[in-house]
């Protein structure tokens, strides 16, 4: 099975690290950034609902952390090949997890049907299901390059296509059309990179708008945050009170920020000001010069993520490299934009930074995926100078 394939001609460095440090740098200052302002944004609300004590959420919060580093850590040793091997299994877990989700009575103040009560902690299976689904495609898609049949070829792409329409109705069904939107759009990269031709994902739009639609007119505050989102494209004052005060906190910031810690937004006007609005924190307490920072540190991750992609070029860390870096980028985007009023209110946490739990640990661990590939491909690159020799 084809993993990699050719590296490019550079020399031989017998003291070049192997690990993708711009990657692994940016990564940790986000993480520092989300301790930072997990805190600053969540000790009121903490205060409030453990008796004074003002640093529970963010201690849970660095636990949390301290797993998903962890699972990083262990990720980058642990050659990422046996992903390819465990790839169906973890994609039959996680459907057992969707399943299971609806099945089961929600949990208590919970606000839809996302989470699994394991050993005392909460899980929310939706978030495993979008890395299993990028590593099953990704090995589904180097068997169909594989197979010499072009009939066959195209069952078992329709059988991909199947799959990833089952995962989308279990996870809207919850609801949580965000995540739904999330992995379609990823779905959508991969089949894209794997050359489906373009006739097949214009055909296949309709027919997700359809099925979009119908989840709106069932859910009728999805079509009401619609609503207030064209509504405040022509007057910003009609739009929903959680996009207004998002701009009022942002606009608050200016250049510089109030200062860390003086947010006046935070105080019950946002809601969850440590999770899904918390770039709207970042933008009031260090300003306009500070979020661009932040937005630069996911650049760096994004574009270095992107890099180990194109590096493997085709095959199964191909498509799991660009699979992963996809999902993080949209997960920023879309946490952003919500928070700048410029897509539809949803709740989207923003990577390594929102208050973590299941996404905070999968988002690490996906990295150490990454940091895996890198690796791999940094050692070929030291032995096999002008690429592998060939068979």
């Amino acid at each position: 099975m084809n993993y990699s394939l050719p590296y490019g001609n550079r020399r031989f460095s017998g003291t070049r690290t192997t690990l993708d440090l711009p990657l692994l740098a940016s990564v940790l200052a986000l993480c520092v950034v989300g301790i930072v302002f997990v805190f600053t944004s969540s000790a009121v609300h903490s205060r409030l609902q453990f008796h004074g004590h003002s640093d529970i959420i963010v201690s849970r919060h660095v636990a949390r952390l301290a797993i998903g580093l962890a699972a990083m850590s262990i990720l980058a040793l642990v050659k990422f090949q046996l992903l390819h091997k465990i790839a169906r299994a973890l994609m039959v877990i996680s459907l057992v997890g969707l399943i299971a989700v609806l099945l089961l009575p929600k949990l208590p103040d919970a606000t839809a049907k996302r989470w699994l009560m394991i050993f005392g902690f909460s899980f929310q299976p939706a978030e495993l299901a979008k890395y299993a689904l990028i590593a099953y495609m990704a090995r589904r898609f180097t068997e169909i390059e594989d197979c010499p049949f072009p009939a066959e070829r195209t069952r078992k792409t329709l059988g991909v296509l199947g799959l990833v329409a089952l995962v989308l109705v279990l996870v809207v069904t919850e609801p949580n059309l965000s995540m739904a939107l999330l992995i379609a759009a990823t779905a959508t990269a991969l089949f894209f990179l794997h050359g489906v031709p373009i006739k097949w994902i214009l055909m296949a739009l309709p027919i997700a708008g359809a099925g979009a639609g119908v989840v709106v007119l069932i859910k009728p505050y999805m079509l009401e945050r619609i609503r207030y989102f064209l509504a405040a494209i022509t007057d910003p004052l009609a739009a929903s009170f959680h996009v207004k005060q998002s701009l009022i906190a942002v606009g608050q910031g200016g250049w510089l920020g109030l200062g860390l810690g003086q947010s006046t937004q935070k105080h019950f006007y946002l809601p969850e000001p440590y999770n899904d609005s918390i770039f709207s924190i970042i933008g009031e307490e260090i300003g306009f010069v500070g979020s661009m920072l932040v937005i630069l540190l996911f650049v760096i991750l994004i574009s270095r993520s992107w890099r180990i992609a194109v590096r493997a070029q085709r095959g199964f860390s191909y498509y799991l490299a660009a699979g992963i870096t996809v999902s993080l980028a949209c997960s920023f985007i879309v946490n952003v934009g919500v928070n700048l009023a410029v897509l539809p209110a949803t709740g989207q946490p923003l990577p390594f930074v929102s208050f973590g739990g299941t996404s905070l640990i999968m988002s690490l661990s996906a990295v150490g995926v990454l940091l895996n590939i890198a690796r791999q491909q940094a050692k070929n690159e030291r032995w096999f100078p002008n690429g592998p020799p060939q068979p």
